[in-house]
């Protein structure tokens, strides 16, 4: 098996402000998942949640990878106190998921869109299957139809955005992290798109200097179309299922040729997460807010050389 080429899809995935924070150690036919402390971000995720979904979403990468080279795998969950940066073990061989083989042209494809969408709706054939590439990782789509629920993600996203903006800790890690040009991880200035006039919440504002608080504002689409990727559970091996299941949707969407960014403020705030849950269903605890839609293209965010994510053997 093609290490390297496993590698290189792992690191496309998706990660809260593009911190990359993973590694990763081969030992037979095994590929060992580890979190990278010094990549973490304690102001912003304090409960890690974002970091283990990140993982989980560089776990079904890799798995995409190898099914498209003729294997399959199985991924073992772990919590192990001897090593408490070992996250999860994914064993290769077996059949492949032609499925998931089917994927992988588009792991380099994928992109966070913070750009306007146009207010073409998503066909419901596509909800339906973007829903079950949901369903076989563990966890659901619960698309935002009614006007209540669309309210309730609405005020708790502001709500989020606002504790954002006045806590000095997130902010300043937000500085670090965002902004600029960037090499190998972050988001640079040139992947946050346009700034949205008003306040309806369709995409995250992210910027942190003067100079990117001064992007070009355009008219975003009135009516979004967002959905909550919601687990029946919580904690990190949710947590792992829910990155898989993200990152299973996202890919799904980029093959239909469907935009998708995540506007995930109140997730981070434990205090209202419950205000986007739906109290009447058993999959109660949200994991991300996608927003879907069709989108102009947008650049990619550059990733971390794979010597840096490969533990030696």
């Amino acid at each position: 098996m093609d290490r390297d080429a496993l590698l290189r899809a792992a690191v496309l995935a998706p990660s809260m402000h593009n911190t990359q924070p993973w590694r990763f150690r081969f030992v037979g036919e095994t590929v060992e998942v580890y979190r990278d402390r010094t990549r973490e971000l304690p102001a912003e995720d304090p409960s890690r949640r974002m970091l283990f979904v990140s993982l989980g979403a560089a776990i079904f990468n890799l798995r995409v990878a190898a099914a498209a080279r003729g294997s399959g795998s199985e991924v073992r969950h772990l919590v192990d106190q001897q090593r408490p940066d070992l996250v999860a073990v994914v064993e290769l061989g077996g059949p492949p998921s032609e499925s998931m083989a089917g994927l992988a042209p588009y792991l380099s494809q994928r992109r966070t869109n913070r750009e306007p969408f146009a207010a073409e709706r998503l066909p419901g054939q596509v909800r339906v299957e973007l829903d079950l590439c949901a369903r076989v990782e563990g966890a659901v789509l619960q698309w935002l139809d009614t006007k209540s629920r669309q309210w309730w993600t609405r005020i708790a996203t502001n709500e989020a955005a606002a504790a954002d903006d006045d806590d000095e800790a997130r902010t300043a890690e937000r500085r670090q992290w965002v902004g600029g040009d960037r090499a190998s991880d972050g988001v640079p200035s040139s992947a946050l798109g346009s700034r949205v006039a008003g306040g309806n919440p369709v995409v995250r504002e992210l910027a942190a200097t003067v100079a990117d608080e001064a992007r070009p504002v355009a008219d975003f689409e009135r009516e979004p179309q967002l959905a909550v990727l919601a687990t029946r559970y919580d904690g990190p091996i949710e947590w792992l299922r829910a990155g898989q299941a993200l990152e299973h949707v996202l890919l799904e969407a980029t093959a239909r040729g469907v935009a998708t960014s995540l506007l995930n403020q109140a997730v981070e705030h434990e205090e209202l997460r419950p205000q986007i849950s739906d109290p009447l269903e058993p999959w109660q605890r949200p994991q991300a807010v996608i927003r879907f839609g069709y989108g102009p293209p947008v650049p990619p965010t550059p990733r971390r050389p794979i010597a840096e994510v490969l533990i030696p053997d």
